[in-house]
Order: C-alpha cells, then sequence, then structure tokens
C-alpha cells in the first residue's frame, strides 16, 4: 500500500510541475521578467491611447500564451481580452531594431511604435535610439526582425551578419 500511495503523490507533483512549466511564458518567445510579466508591467493598451504608456497593475493582470499582461484598468484589461493580438508588441516584445543587428535584448519600454496596427518596442540608450534606426528602413528592418526572430524561438540564437 505505501509504495502505492509514493507513486501517486510522485506523479502528482510531476504533474503539478509539468503544468507550471506550461503556464510560464516561453522566455525566448517573449521578452518576460523572472514572474512571466511581459511589457515590463506597462499596460499593453495604452500605448495604442497615448504616446505615453501608462505602468499596469498587478491587481489587474491577464494571462495569454503564459505571459501575464499587467492593466491600467478594468476596461483595458477587458479591450485586451477581447483582441489580445491586437495590443501584443511585435516580437515577443524584444527590442525590434537589436533583432535587425542579430540580437535580442530588452527594449527601454518607453520607446515604442505604432505603425499600421502594429506596436514595436526598442531600445534607447545616451548614443542609440533604436526607433529611430528602425525608421530609416522600416521595411527592410521588418524583414531582417522577423526571419531573426523565428530563429530565435526555433534555436535560441539569432542569425548574425544577414542585414
Amino acid at each position: 500500500m505505501k509504495p502505492l500511495i509514493t507513486l501517486t503523490i510522485t506523479l502528482l507533483l510531476i504533474s503539478i510541475a509539468l503544468y507550471s512549466l506550461n503556464q510560464a511564458g516561453d522566455s525566448l518567445k517573449y521578452c518576460v521578467d523572472k514572474n512571466s510579466v511581459g511589457i515590463g508591467g506597462y499596460d499593453p493598451v495604452s500605448y495604442f491611447e497615448s504616446n505615453v504608456p501608462s505602468l499596469g497593475t498587478h491587481r489587474i493582470q491577464a494571462r495569454y500564451d503564459g505571459v501575464i499582461y499587467h492593466f491600467s484598468s478594468e476596461r483595458n484589461k477587458k479591450a485586451f481580452l477581447l483582441s489580445p493580438e491586437k495590443y501584443l508588441p511585435q516580437f515577443g516584445g524584444w527590442c525590434s531594431m537589436t533583432l535587425v543587428l542579430g540580437k535580442a535584448t530588452k527594449p527601454t519600454y518607453t520607446n515604442f511604435l505604432i505603425r499600421s496596427g502594429k506596436f514595436y518596442l526598442f531600445e534607447r540608450t545616451l548614443s542609440v535610439n533604436g526607433k529611430e534606426l528602425w525608421l530609416k528602413d522600416s521595411q527592410r528592418n521588418e524583414k531582417i526582425a522577423a526571419m531573426n526572430y523565428d530563429e530565435l524561438k526555433t534555436t535560441g540564437k539569432v542569425i548574425v551578419g544577414q542585414h
């Protein structure tokens, strides 16, 4: 009897662990923090409403594809849940321009672009603004970033030297 109970408990613990793994955001597909929060905790809907995005709160959140998104209002959460793909950043929230350059880096969450209904995030340092570089040839950059993002999701690496 005791081995059966031990086996049952072991299988239960394995099932819980596997369920937990499946609930976490894919850290290659998405730029998430250690708690699987996407977009640095910013409200994804707010990017479409203002030139300055709003930080969300952990009290108003939703999970989509294993990623937790925070919202600044219940209204924004409802809008997101009706059409999540509309509000998600391109390339899983990674910096769009550094993907073009063969890297996957965390963006500056307030440096963004909405163009043709698509939401892009960019890194910004004291000397380089990824959004400005992107806009110099956005169509070409979109193609390269998409190719490198696909490579990142499948192999964990990006292609260097393809631009």
